[in-house]
């Protein structure tokens, strides 16, 4: 009786990449995993089922390492920086990138993007994307898995992804309490923090300006707060115009989730009339190109972009050779980079 790769990833509840790479002898694999599938394979008889171009095809097509990204502008400037990272570690280990793209219907309803199943695909790396729903359906793939910041429920998945993220709360809290000691009391938090996709790094930021604010016995101004806009909404300068207009007053500091939605609420503000820092101080995360040339050059809190993409292309190499080596958690430091947007 003959059988194929696909029947014997059935059968072990594997993915048929990890059933290939055994019968093409790759590495990537553990012993105990290799053992099994081989096993499998005799007592099916797979060896009389296999095609002199099943074999050549595995063999030609180089390992691919698939990019797995969120469809935003918000975040495009952002992944491309990364992706820079990723790159220059996948060229020195003559694999490939691949890009996939999910937006957030794809995201509600687990449709991952078809090439996810390419057998050239050894390994996958996300950015963005932080629905902890997607993740979990990412790792059933059974390929090595990094990401790039986490879900908020991140604890879920240690011991099966190797995460690398950024450090969120030590530059706000040095930031807020500057701005305390100058006679600010109302802060304001603008960015998103109820969505499925909000990742670790996002409330981490939230959370650091209202424990700030905790320690000198203050509390979020939520009169002022955006936290439940979408990004259609963050970037739809009508709609920011008209949530500042209805606030009774506006916020001594807003503190943002990243950079595009500061600029967004500068952007606003100033159709209004409004001036920063003037009537309000703002910040951003993630000293993207654009915060340097708004009016006022934006402070910002500054992350390691590309090193954060070398270190995921780094670890999804390590894991597929080393696929029994400890998981990884890594974390990058930020930078505070002071511009005329806050008022000291």
């Amino acid at each position: 009786m003959k059988c194929t790769i696909k029947e014997i990833a059935h059968e072990l509840n594997l993915s048929r990449n990890t059933v290939a790479k055994v019968l093409s002898n790759k590495n990537g694999v553990s012993e105990k995993t290799r053992k099994l599938v081989l096993e499998k394979a005799r007592e099916l008889n797979y060896r009389s089922a296999i095609s002199e171009s099943a074999d050549a095809l595995m063999s030609d097509v180089p390992d691919s390492i698939l990019l797995l990204t969120r469809a935003s502008v918000n975040y495009s400037v952002f992944w491309i920086n990364v992706m820079k990272g990723i790159e220059s570690v996948l060229i020195k280990n003559n694999c490939s990138l691949t890009l996939g793209i999910m937006d957030d219907s794809d995201m509600r309803n687990l449709r991952l993007p078809p090439n996810v199943h390419n057998p050239s695909v050894k390994g996958i790396i996300l950015v963005e994307i932080c629905d902890l729903r997607v993740c979990e359906a990412i790792l059933k793939l059974g390929l090595p898995t990094v990401t790039v910041d986490m879900p908020r429920e991140y604890e879920t998945l240690f011991g099966r992804i190797d995460i690398i993220t950024m450090e969120n709360k030590v530059h706000i809290r040095h930031l807020v309490t500057k701005l305390i000691q100058k006679g600010c009391r109302h802060f304001a938090f603008a960015g998103d923090i109820y969505s499925s996709n909000v990742g670790r790094g996002f409330q981490e930021r939230y959370d650091a300006l209202c424990e700030t604010l905790a320690q000198h016995d203050l509390s979020l101004d939520l009169e002022c707060s955006l936290l439940g806009e979408t990004d259609q909404q963050f970037m739809n300068g009508n709609y920011l115009a008209e949530r500042l207009k209805s606030m009774k007053h506006l916020p001594d500091v807003f503190i943002c989730g990243n950079d595009w939605t500061a600029i967004q609420i500068m952007h606003a503000a100033q159709f209004l009339g409004y001036a920063v820092p003037r009537d309000f101080s703002i910040c951003g995360f993630d000293n993207i190109a654009e915060s340097e040339h708004t009016f006022p050059p934006l402070t910002t809190i500054s992350t390691p972009k590309e090193a954060l993409g070398t270190a995921a292309a780094e670890c999804i190499v390590n894991r597929m050779r080393n696929p029994d080596a400890p998981y990884v958690y890594s974390q990058y430091m930020t930078t505070l980079i002071l511009r005329e947007s806050i008022a000291f």
